[in-house]
């Protein structure tokens, strides 16, 4: 059979999706084919609905996929109506983690003939084998909810979670690999595992184990899994050969790929042996980051560490966010980082439920005292169907419709704050960085002290007509600072240290490290572990 996938990556970042490259590979091993539309506006202008029917038709599948988060689930739903009034005999499929998270809300949309409601790697491929051959057990596959001619759903149960060493290659060659290489200065996705046992309340993760365990008699022990580690090293080398032109770093976008020790230290070895010779970055706990794995990866074309910190203020963290690391297990984590040459990162997040200012400014403190490689910030976003969207929703702090309205979750919050908050709450998406320049103890704080208190002091409307000119005016200072810094001596880099904007407008780099060429792993500070023991 023919299974076309469609992912409206809209208004975000352009992305991989390596659960489409997953189902399109365990599809094409049981010898069907597949193909995929996928919506961004940075490869080409987004076909109207009619257009995208018409390209549908041509393809003539048998089955029409869609892939869904939840800012993207409302564009997708408009699009099948479309598909459907014009190709009423064309089966539609969605899933991903919005149709889990809210599954209920999806199957009362009375679109979708199949719901997917766990991780479909098996179940796909058995639900298109039944179709293809008209067998009317399809509508018992499990991980899918199946809609009957009268439009009720038969909700099946939840299979067992897939075996990750047993699963067919993905099939990465589905997405335009190269004009995504391109979009993503070089950074290709890489998955080594799946499952995370922490439960922040933000994330999808603690529901789904519930989910598998409720539906599904499945062992939450059981939702960590990985590949094997030969496996990741041939997929790896497979892609610098197909692409490696175009490939300027590897990106392991496991949730927490440090939580088993071994597995990572073994896998970074590995990597190093394997000679691939392009670096890499990965996700890292501060809770899950101890002296061998900062060894290893100090031994190896290791680019980044990056960390989840998300807010300065513990009682946020431990209250809110479910998140209980200490602000000294942050700064031993980041301190270990540093010790051992490794260029750090933070994710952080603003706006959050029950956030004051003075708690955002614990945030700016905590990462002024970091002093990370690099920064990446959002504005919170209460994801139905997790703990975080019941705790706003008990407290009444959700505009419902500015969350209807919203499309991403970098640019604006749809909580409810007072005035004053929210104005800098939206500061700060623009201005972050700066507020750090200006609270880290560098020579130039002072000069951006003067900056921030300018900002500062705007008003609602000062700021709207202010905020568009922020990226270019950040880039008209840092380029100025730049230019003073002799690379050859030390001292200059110190005395123009600071943070500016790069690739996007909600990440910031250290001066330090913003000459540095992608992939030139081999010129940074020593990383060599005999080097600090001697």
């Amino acid at each position: 059979m023919r299974v076309l996938f469609i992912y409206p990556n809209l208004d975000a970042e352009e992305s991989f999706n390596h659960g489409i490259a997953a189902l399109s590979g365990a599809l094409k091993a049981r010898g069907h084919t597949t193909g995929l539309i996928h919506l961004n506006e940075v490869f080409s202008p987004v076909p109207s609905p009619q257009e995208i029917v018409e390209r549908v038709r041509q393809w003539g599948p048998g089955l029409l996929a869609f892939s869904v988060m939840t800012q993207q689930y409302s564009y997708a739903l408009s699009l099948a109506r479309v598909i459907k009034a014009s190709l009423p005999r064309l089966p539609l499929a969605v899933g991903g983690i919005h149709t889990i998270m809210c599954t209920e809300h999806v199957k009362a949309d009375g679109i979708w003939d199949f719901v997917g409601i766990g991780e479909c790697d098996q179940a796909l491929p058995e639900l298109v084998d039944r179709l293809e051959h008209g067998d009317p057990e399809h509508i018992n596959v499990r991980d899918f909810c199946v809609r009957r001619p009268d439009g009720s759903y038969q909700d099946n149960p939840l299979g067992p979670y897939p075996d990750l060493s047993a699963s067919p290659p993905k099939d990465y060659a589905i997405f335009d690999l190269p004009s995504l290489l391109l979009a993503r200065n070089g950074w290709q996705s890489i998955m080594t595992s799946r499952g995370c046992p922490f439960r922040c309340t933000y994330c999808f993760n603690h529901e789904v184990v519930d989910r598998y365990r409720k539906q599904g008699g499945q062992s939450p022990k059981g939702y960590l899994r990985h590949h094997p580690i030969p496996r990741v090293i041939s997929e790896l080398k497979d892609l610098k050969r197909r692409y490696g032109d175009q490939i300027q770093t590897f990106i392991f976008d496991d949730d927490i790929l440090t939580l088993d020790e071994r597995y990572c230290c073994d896998l970074v070895k590995a990597y190093t042996g394997a000679e691939i010779g392009i670096p890499f970055v990965l996700n890292a706990h501060v809770q899950a980051f101890r002296e061998p794995v900062a060894r290893a990866l100090s031994e190896s074309p290791c680019r980044i560490v990056k960390f989840g910190v998300e807010s300065g203020s513990y009682e946020l963290r431990k209250n809110v966010l479910a998140r209980s690391m200490t602000n000294q297990e942050i700064i031993d984590a980041f301190d270990l980082c540093h010790e051992y040459g490794l260029q750090s990162s933070a994710f952080l997040m603003f706006g959050l439920p029950y956030e004051t200012r003075e708690m955002m400014e614990e945030t700016i403190g905590l990462i002024a005292r970091l002093t990370p490689g690099r920064m990446r910030w959002s504005i919170f976003f209460p994801f139905p169907g997790t703990r975080s969207h019941r705790i706003c929703q008990d407290g009444g702090l959700i505009d419902e419709s500015k969350m209807q309205a919203m499309k991403n979750f970098s640019s604006a919050s749809c909580l409810k704050f007072s005035a004053d908050t929210a104005l800098f709450v939206r500061k700060l998406q623009r201005t972050f960085h700066w507020w750090v320049n200006a609270s880290a103890g560098f020579p130039l704080s002072g000069e951006y002290n003067k900056v921030t208190a300018e900002i500062d002091s705007l008003d609602l409307d000062a700021w709207e007509e202010a905020s568009e000119t922020i990226r270019a005016r950040d880039r008209e200072i840092s380029t100025a600072y730049l230019a003073r810094i002799n690379t050859a001596d030390p001292a200059p880099l110190n005395d123009y240290r600071h943070y500016s904007l790069r690739y996007t407008e909600v990440m910031a780099v250290l001066s330090d490290f913003v000459t540095e060429e992608p992939g030139d792993f081999k010129n940074r500070p020593v990383r060599q572990w005999k080097a600090f023991r001697e």
